[in-house]
């Protein structure tokens, strides 16, 4: 990886303006923005149509002797531009490091709006759950569910891949995609109708509306060709698209795993995925007969782009990624997707299943969740402080290898690791190891016969592990990580 130089920034300050000045960074819960060492190139040309279009063309200062260089292709969000959409991503870093040619290219229009000139019924910029315009026209009248390719911005981007051919000779098995927000639409639409143009595609925030994806018994719409794809998200973004046919959609989290089941089913995904918790960022990675899937949901983040994502997509898809000639994708795992979480384990309340290290095993008894609560002698109430899942004691054999004896009336157990032996009881808190009483917060258990302990403590206590956790699911390895909503709905879905 070729290196290159950060550039300090000035914070951004005053009214919210796009794109910020020259020098000034952007950074919040929805942009990130940074300062390349050098400006990208705006280039117009008559394309497609007889019509005129605009474009972002950045080329790193180094491009690699005696090998064509890889394409990607950068689609902005409704309402933005290419220059906003170069200064919130690190395509630039990337294509520095790697040796890549990156393109911006410019909806156009009055609305800045994929697929249409005409401003969006309402005023808007005919982004995702925004009514009228743009895609969502599109997509609603369209009958199989998909673009035409009589469709100017898909004969744009097709004709734009082969002036970039021309004029950089890049690699032809190498062209990458990826947009966001209404740019994350257009490219789940170009995916599906112009795929074998394609390595890979890079999906960022939007999604698509269920009804472009799935008919109403259930079956995919339209699509060309298996497309390896990576889909990111954001926890906090709660803009919800059109729900799938015959299905109501209540939740962003439904509409993700609807976008994300498309391209599972395509792609032939067939195997439960690797997990893996790094920091904020919550990875599924999914290997396909035709062509891998990877998703990633980031805590604490809204709808937008973060500015490492473009990084992600690269290192877990797209550098591993290849369009043959014959039509067919090759795919390779880094050893990060080929493994994730090596040592993790997941729980949700109510499942008789943990994930542990990816793969499903069944438990002795389900898990159930209890509240921990504080007295409030002020008001002579108690109030619930949090609430621990628990797990049948039998089951610590099963996340971390420990031997556990439990007595023959069932309210007694000894858990021994390699270096110490702990004793629980039922209904005390107390865990006797080396002469030493410690409280464990929460009681040991027996529900139905099956001596239960809360698992978090001994997660962390005992075992070392890093525990998190989110809406009735629960996640730890062995480094620090933050379970998003949708890993949770992830998790959840695996188990029950």
């Amino acid at each position: 990886m070729s290196k290159y130089r950060l550039v300090p920034g000035t914070p951004f300050e005053g009214e919210m303006s796009f794109p910020p000045p020259v020098g000034v960074v952007l950074n919040n819960t929805n942009s990130n923005t940074t300062i390349p060492p050098h400006k990208p190139v705006l280039c117009t040309g008559v394309l497609a149509d007889g019509r005129e279009d605009s474009w972002l063309e950045y080329i790193p200062e180094k491009l690699p002797k005696g090998k064509k260089p890889p394409l990607i292709i950068s689609c902005h969000g409704g309402g933005a531009s290419a220059e906003l959409q170069f200064n919130e991503n690190s395509w630039w870093c990337v294509c520095e490091a790697e040796g890549t040619i990156a393109v911006f290219p410019n909806a156009g229009g009055q609305a800045k709006a994929w697929l249409s000139d005409d401003p969006p019924a309402g005023g808007g910029p005919g982004g995702p759950g925004r009514p009228g315009g743009g895609l969502m026209d599109a997509f609603a009248g369209s009958a199989d569910g998909r673009a035409s390719e009589e469709n100017h911005h898909i004969k744009f981007i097709k004709a734009l891949i082969g002036e970039m051919k021309k004029k950089y000779d890049i690699d032809e098995g190498r062209v990458y995609m990826q947009g966001m927000s209404m740019g994350d639409i257009m490219t789940m639409m170009f995916s599906r109708v112009c795929g074998e143009l394609l390595a890979a595609a890079d999906c960022t925030a939007g999604p698509s509306p269920e009804t472009a994806l799935f008919n109403e018994d259930g079956s995919l719409k339209g699509y060309q060709c298996p497309v390896p794809m990576y889909q990111s998200r954001g926890e906090l973004d709660n803009i919800v698209v059109a729900q799938r046919p015959g299905q109501e959609t209540t939740t962003r989290q439904d509409v993700n795993a609807g976008n994300r089941e498309f391209w599972l089913k395509v792609n032939e995904c067939c195997d439960l995925p690797r997990l893996a918790i790094r920091g904020v960022n919550n990875f599924a990675f999914y290997t396909g007969k035709k062509a891998n899937v990877v998703y990633r949901d980031v805590k604490h983040r809204g709808h937008g782009q973060t500015l490492d994502d473009s990084f992600w997509a690269w290192e877990t898809l797209f550098k591993h990624c290849r369009r043959n000639p014959d039509g067919s994708v090759t795919c390779s795992d880094s050893d990060f997707t080929s493994t994730g979480d090596k040592n993790a384990v997941a729980i949700c309340d109510g499942a008789q299943f943990a994930y542990v290290r990816n793969s499903k095993v069944k438990l002795e008894a389900p898990v159930f969740s209890e509240a921990l609560t504080n007295f409030d002698f002020a008001t002579r109430k108690s109030v619930e402080i949090k609430r621990d899942l628990y797990v049948p004691v039998s089951a610590l054999s099963q996340f971390f290898g420990a031997e556990v004896e439990i007595s023959d009336d069932g309210l007694n157990a000894l858990i021994r690791t390699d270096d110490e032996e702990y004793e629980v009881a039922s209904e005390s808190v107390a865990c006797l190891h080396g002469g030493f009483l410690e409280a464990m917060f929460m009681p040991a258990k027996v529900r139905n016969g099956v001596l239960y302990v809360a698992l978090r403590w001994f997660a962390e206590v005992v075992f070392r592990r890093f525990v998190t956790e989110c809406d009735g699911a629960l996640y730890f390895s062995g480094h620090y990580g933050e379970m998003s909503k949708d890993m949770a709905y992830l998790i959840r879905s695996i188990l029950e």
